[in-house]
């Protein structure tokens, strides 16, 4: 199912249903497929293994959008901004065309600089079955900047999709789980506090999404997040949690499910930071599959 080797076929395609978005790189390794637009973005509109269907929700109708920016799905970088970790600033500029370039086995997809001189950039290489992507945060500009990595990937469930968000073994002498239960944002989304589809298990939040749009953010220390699915397989991301770090609202991961369970969103977050000009954040994660059963 996943073979493993560091070998990765690149090239150039038109991903289908892409729009202004079909301008893309196909990647194929360890028998999984990634698609990466960059017509806009940059955005990975596609991942799985090569012989099933996508693990990400992509928005081929351009229903999903505030104003002119269109949410179009698959995974994306946003910015956190101190206290703030949704402002106008967080998706600028999604819409706008990238760069891309081979590099190191992989790719770097460059998006144009932010108007406060922010450049962000996806880096992907495949390693021993394992997909890292990077995200890259560059102050081009001349004045300080300050704020964080949010990486987000919209999947797509069906009826008997399930999601966890494991805990890690309890620690002797002092452990806490944090857990934040956003109930208004955005201007017209909420959350509800008692809510059937998240439950609370000794080990992980399981989440298994219905209708009802939902959110939590949590401060977790193995910085996992899982979508079980039978036809699918495991879709695993993680992102190592920086001890000590000054997260949004002390929370390194979130998960958002969208109404109708259009989609579900599994975040990862970096802590905040301040970058002089000329400095760079790196937030990575890892991705991985497992087998699906047969």
């Amino acid at each position: 199912y996943l073979a493993h080797g560091n070998l990765v076929d690149i090239r150039s395609i038109e991903f289908s249903g892409g729009g202004d978005a079909a301008a893309a790189i196909e990647l194929r390794a360890a028998g999984a497929r990634m698609v990466v637009v960059h017509g806009v973005g940059p955005r990975i509109a596609w991942f799985g293994a090569a012989r099933l269907p996508n693990f990400l929700f992509w928005d081929e109708s351009l229903q999903h959008h505030r104003g002119d920016w269109y949410l179009r799905g698959g995974h994306r970088l946003w910015l956190t901004r101190p206290s703030a970790d949704e402002s106008e600033e967080t998706y600028e500029p999604d819409n706008a065309r990238c760069t891309w370039q081979r590099r190191g086995g992989g790719i770097e997809v460059v998006q144009p600089p932010t108007r406060a001189g922010i450049e962000k950039t996806l880096a992907i290489r495949e390693r021993d079955g394992r997909w890292i992507v990077e995200h890259r945060l560059r102050n081009v500009g001349t004045m300080l900047w300050s704020g964080g990595a949010w990486a987000l990937t919209c999947t797509r469930p069906d009826a008997r999709t399930r999601y966890r968000v494991p805990f890690g073994a309890p620690q002797p002498g002092w452990d806490a789980v944090t857990m934040v239960m956003p109930r208004a944002w955005g201007g017209d989304h909420t959350s509800r506090l008692a809510d059937s589809q998240l439950v609370m298990k000794e080990d992980a939040l399981e989440i298994r999404p219905r209708r009802a749009e939902a959110k939590r953010m949590l401060r977790t220390r193995p910085g996992t997040l899982e979508m079980l699915d039978d036809a699918r397989g495991t879709f695993r991301i993680h992102a190592v949690p920086v001890p000590g770090g000054a997260y949004p609202l002390d929370c390194n991961v979130a998960v958002y499910i969208g109404r109708a369970r259009f989609m579900v969103e599994l975040e990862t977050m970096s802590p905040l930071t301040t970058l002089a000009p000329g400095e760079r954040l790196i937030h990575r994660e890892t991705w991985a599959l497992d087998r699906a059963p047969a």
